[in-house]
C-alpha cells in the first residue's frame, strides 16, 4: 500500500484544487492510501464523509480559532503529522513558494522519500500582496533544494513557481474533469432556466469565490456596459464569500449603485455547478491571474462560449469558442464586443474536443499515479 499525503487541500469555496484532488481520490485504484492535510477546516462535513468512505483521512494542521497562522506553526504541525503517520510521498499544492517551501521543509525533516511540489496559480491573492509577492520571490529559488518532483497545471503556473528549473523538468498535469458530468444536455438546460426564472434571458455566467484574484469589480463594470446593448441579459454569479465579506459587500454595493440589483444573481456555492452551467449562455472569467482554471474547462465541456481575461494562459482555450480581452478600463468595450460575438453560437457537444486535448479526469488520475509510481 502506497501512502500519499495531499497537503493544503480543503473544500472552502469548492475551489479547483479541491475538485481535482477529490476526483483523483474517488477514481484511484486499490493499493493507494491518499490522505489530506488542510490548513483550514472543511466547510461541509458531508465532503469529509465522502472522502472517509474512500478510505481517506482528513487532518487539520492549522490552529483552532485562527484564520492566520504562521508558516512556522504550519510547518511544525505538518512535521508532527508526518512523523506519526509515516507517508511514502507528500504532494504539496500551493500558489506561493514560501508556503510550498515550509511544507516541503517539514517533509524533508520527517524523512519523506518523495516530495512533490504542484503549482496551481500564477499570482497571489488576499491581503498583504506586496509582502506575499516579496516572500514568494525569495523562496521560489529554494524549492529545487527540497523537491523531488515539480508539477504545474500550465506554462504560466510553472514560470510563476519554478523560474530556475528548466521547463522540460516540470511535469504538466492537466486540470481534468468528469467530462460526461458536464456534457451539454438540452433538457437539463430548460429545467434549470425555468427553476431560476431565466427562461427569457441571455444568461452571462461566472463561477469563482469573491476575491481579488477573480476581479468581480471589473466584471460588474463589463456587465453594466453589456446590459446597455443587450437589455435582456442577466448575470449569474456562483461562488463563496467566506472570509472575503468585505469584497462581497463592495460588489453588492457596486451592483446596487449601477441599478443592476434585479439583474445580478448572487447564487452562492453549489455542489452541482454542472447543472448551473447548463442554464448559462456565455461564461466569463476576468481574473487577474490563474494557473489554468478548472471552471473554464468545465464551461467548455458544457458547450459554453467563453471570454477570458488576457492574464489567463492561452492553454486554457480548448475549443474554438474562446476569446481573450484585457482587464484595463479601456478594454471594457472589447469585452462587450467579444461577448456579443459569441451570442448566437449554437450549444453543442464539445466533450470529444476536450477528451482529445487530454482533459478527461481519467487522464489526470493517471498523471497523478505516474507521480507516485516510484514510491
Amino acid at each position: 500500500m502506497k501512502k500519499i499525503l495531499e497537503v493544503n487541500v480543503d473544500d472552502q469555496g469548492l475551489g479547483g484544487v479541491y475538485s481535482l484532488v477529490r476526483s483523483v481520490i474517488l477514481g484511484k485504484p486499490e493499493g493507494y492510501q491518499m490522505d489530506i492535510a488542510c490548513i483550514m477546516h472543511f466547510a461541509d462535513n458531508a465532503h469529509i464523509k465522502e472522502l472517509n468512505d474512500r478510505g481517506t483521512q482528513v487532518y487539520f494542521i492549522g490552529r483552532e480559532g485562527h484564520n492566520h497562522v504562521s508558516m512556522r506553526d504550519l510547518e511544525q504541525n505538518l512535521y508532527q503529522l508526518l512523523m506519526k503517520n509515516k507517508y511514502d510521498c507528500v504532494h504539496i499544492h500551493a500558489d506561493t513558494a514560501y508556503r510550498m517551501y515550509a511544507f516541503g521543509h517539514a517533509a524533508k525533516r520527517a524523512g519523506v522519500r518523495k516530495i512533490i511540489f504542484h503549482s496551481h496559480a500564477a499570482g497571489v491573492d488576499g491581503n498583504y500582496l506586496i509582502v506575499k509577492k516579496f516572500l514568494h520571490r525569495v523562496y521560489r529559488g529554494r524549492l529545487k533544494k527540497i523537491g523531488s518532483c515539480f508539477a504545474a497545471c500550465s506554462d504560466l503556473a510553472a514560470a510563476w513557481m519554478y523560474p530556475g528549473i528548466p521547463k522540460e523538468k516540470v511535469i504538466q498535469i492537466n486540470n481534468g474533469i468528469d467530462l460526461n458530468r458536464f456534457r451539454f444536455d438540452a433538457d437539463t438546460r430548460r429545467e434549470m432556466r425555468e427553476e431560476l426564472g431565466l427562461s427569457d434571458y441571455f444568461v452571462v455566467g461566472h463561477v469563482g469565490r469573491f476575491s481579488y484574484q477573480k476581479n468581480h469589480e471589473y466584471l460588474i463594470r463589463v456587465f453594466e456596459a453589456f446590459k446597455k446593448e443587450v437589455p435582456k441579459a442577466k448575470l449569474l454569479l456562483i461562488g463563496s464569500h467566506d472570509g472575503t465579506k468585505e469584497i462581497w459587500d463592495r460588489i453588492r454595493d457596486m451592483t446596487a449603485q449601477a441599478g443592476l440589483s434585479e439583474d445580478v444573481i448572487f447564487y452562492g456555492t453549489t455542489d452541482h455547478v454542472e447543472r448551473m452551467m447548463q442554464a448559462m449562455d456565455l461564461f466569463v472569467l476576468p481574473s487577474r491571474f490563474e494557473g489554468l482554471p478548472v471552471v473554464g474547462v468545465e464551461a467548455q465541456a458544457c458547450g459554453l462560449p467563453v471570454v477570458y481575461s488576457d492574464r489567463i494562459t492561452r492553454e486554457a482555450a480548448l475549443t474554438d469558442r474562446v476569446s481573450f480581452a484585457g482587464i484595463e478600463e479601456k478594454d471594457i468595450d472589447a469585452w462587450v464586443r467579444a461577448m456579443k460575438d459569441q451570442m448566437n453560437l449554437e450549444r453543442t457537444d464539445m466533450v470529444p474536443f476536450l477528451r482529445k486535448e487530454g482533459f478527461d479526469i481519467n487522464d489526470t488520475i493517471q498523471s497523478f499515479l505516474n507521480l507516485y509510481k516510484d514510491v
